[in-house]
């Protein structure tokens, strides 16, 4: 057998194995830094120990500027603002300019930490630094506002010090029976800090985004629904600290004794700490709206796995030459549109997608009757018996009859552009971008897009799943299985931008391109080119982010979406 590599961690000397299993990470990444002074079978522990079990893992600036500007905007003459875990002083760097208007606290536990500048800072303004446990804290102490990175220490690591469970437990013993075994130490941090807000007194913290999936986090989730408003919820899924590859989420929560079962939480999903890169001037999406009694149970594993987010993903409408728009709409279908050529002035149109029985619109075409100019005696007759039928109507066509009365061209129609792509916006299993070559119009069932770009190279992309997953993601449901994406969605889904692909790549899809408009839509065949598609595209995706994304994952959620029709 091989030798057993044994570790000193605290007053322990434990095996590899034990240590892979108490720490995360993050925490392992930092046991074995290169500057690491624990080396195998040593035997005395360290200042690098120490650092682990105070769970510190430092706010970038970045990130710290986004949090305070939420209180900054909030604060009023006076307010008693706390940072009880201040690290380098992060936060209250950004309150320099208006420390003397109001009460700082700060606290750290960690003395190495509060260097000379730190001291001055407290000096200068005449607020308070205090040099301890939070934990000591007395809750009597009451604030306006707190802001925090509490320490990251799994349960497994608080045994011992100022950060051992029974010390954490004290200040919050009501709690002592329902917080669950496994909770982290930022949990305690958390309540304890909200026992500390004044009524009406706001909390902003960043914390791993964990307590969004585990079960400590449903005990979370339940006491900020108890004790207060929980406003607000902006999750950074990728690389929000530096030297941890893990996902984080800073909360806006408000301490009230009465709450509203109306209110919502608002969520935002966010890529990384680049979508605040100018927190000053940023403005987020529409947030995703949470009610209260969905909270507990909300699915934020069903988050997507591909970072839409990041560059290697542009809005459609980036790559369209005109503005998307709805195609043609008819005045009455029933005397306006017809499968064959009735009259000198009809114009062929693409109407029906069943119809459209490959990627490439050829003959599956309807008529409308579009008049723009002279009016043929047979057509003259026609619309003459038309507008006597509508008019003789006692309950439909009401908008009709109007137009009828006011205006001798009531037969005309607006006539729009026709472009090179067409997108059927009610989807159900088929969520085809349709090539057009021949630029037929279509009619208000379809988005019209025109693309100058390399069409089949765009047929690839537009029709692989990933942007399928993309255009699903932005739909709503109309139920009984059927979904329906809006035109001021539909130009914002993210596409793969083929000019961050590597020429073979682009050759491929091209290839694949060309093969996907010689097959049928509703055989297999489509099945497995875009299957090809996937492999090109995603390991493309991989090699620009550095990620692992799989089509599993995308399958996965696309079927996710679909079951929850």
């Amino acid at each position: 057998m091989g030798e057993v590599l044994e570790y000193q961690y605290g007053n322990k000397t434990i095996e590899l194995s034990e240590l892979v299993d108490i720490l995360s990470e993050e925490q392992l990444s930092l046991f074995f830094s290169e500057d690491s002074s624990l080396n195998p079978n040593q035997k005395s522990s360290s200042n690098k120990n120490e650092k682990i079990s105070l769970g510190q893992v430092f706010t970038p600036p970045i990130l710290a500027g986004f949090m305070s500007s939420l209180i900054k905007k909030q604060i009023k003459k006076q307010s008693a603002i706390l940072d009880p875990c201040i690290g380098p002083n992060t936060f209250f760097k950004h309150f320099k300019k208006i420390a003397q208007s109001h009460d700082l606290t700060g606290i750290e536990l960690d003395s190495d930490l509060i260097s000379q500048d730190v001291k001055e800072f407290y000096a200068l303004t005449e607020n308070e630094l205090i040099e301890g446990s939070f934990f000591k804290l007395p809750l009597n102490k009451k604030y306006d506002f707190i802001i925090q990175n509490p320490p990251y220490v799994r349960q497994e690591l608080m045994v011992e010090g100022d950060n051992a469970k029974s010390n954490a437990i004290l200040p919050i013993a009501n709690f002592h029976n329902v917080i669950p075994s496994k909770s982290n130490l930022y949990v305690y941090f958390l309540l304890k800090s909200i026992l500390h807000l004044k009524e009406g007194g706001r909390l902003v913290a960043v914390i791993y985004d964990s307590w969004l999936y585990s079960s400590f986090g449903e005990f979370l989730k339940k006491m900020f629904l108890e004790l207060g408003e929980l406003e607000t919820i902006y999750h950074f899924k990728h690389n929000a600290f530096p030297d941890a590859e893990v996902g984080a989420t800073v909360i806006e929560f408000v301490r009230s004794k009465s709450t509203s079962s109306r209110k919502q939480i608002k969520y935002y999903s966010l890529s990384s700490l680049k979508d605040i890169q100018n927190y000053k001037k940023t403005v987020l999406q529409e947030p995703t709206c949470i009610r209260k009694k969905q909270f507990l149970s909300w699915n934020f594993n069903g988050l997507s796995a591909v970072n839409f987010k990041s560059d290697f993903f542009i809005p459609l409408n980036s790559l369209t030459d005109q503005p998307i728009q709805r195609g043609i709409s008819s005045l009455a279908n029933k005397y306006f549109i017809h499968t064959e050529k009735v009259f000198p002035e009809s114009k062929p149109f693409i109407k029906d997608v069943n119809k459209l029985k490959s990627y490439t619109v050829k003959d599956e075409l309807s008529y409308f009757l579009s008049i723009n100019g002279s009016i043929s005696e047979k057509t003259k007759e026609y619309l003459d018996t038309v507008k006597k039928e509508i008019l003789s109507n006692n309950e439909n066509y009401k908008a009709l009859k109007e137009k009828i009365k006011s205006s001798s061209n009531w037969f005309r129609i607006s006539i729009k552009q026709p472009g090179n792509f067409v997108f059927n916006y009610y989807l159900r299993k088929n969520i085809d971008f349709i090539l057009n070559l021949k630029l037929e119009y279509a009619s208000d069932n379809f988005y019209i897009l025109n693309i100058p770009d390399e069409p089949k190279l765009l047929l690839s992309i537009l029709n692989s799943n990933i942007s399928r997953l993309s255009v699903l993601r932005h739909s709503r449901s109309q139920g009984n299985g059927l979904r329906k994406i809006q035109l001021y969605e539909f130009k914002m889904v993210s596409i793969p931008n083929y000019k961050c692909f590597s020429p073979k790549a682009i050759s491929e899809l091209k290839r694949l391109g060309g093969q996907l408009q010689t097959v049928q839509r509703y055989s297999k065949e489509p099945e497995l080119i875009i299957k090809d598609i996937d492999h090109v595209i995603i390991s493309e995706y991989n090699n620009v982010l550095g990620e692992s994304l799989s089509i599993a994952d995308i399958h996965n959620e696309l079927n996710e979406l679909i079951k929850n029709r």
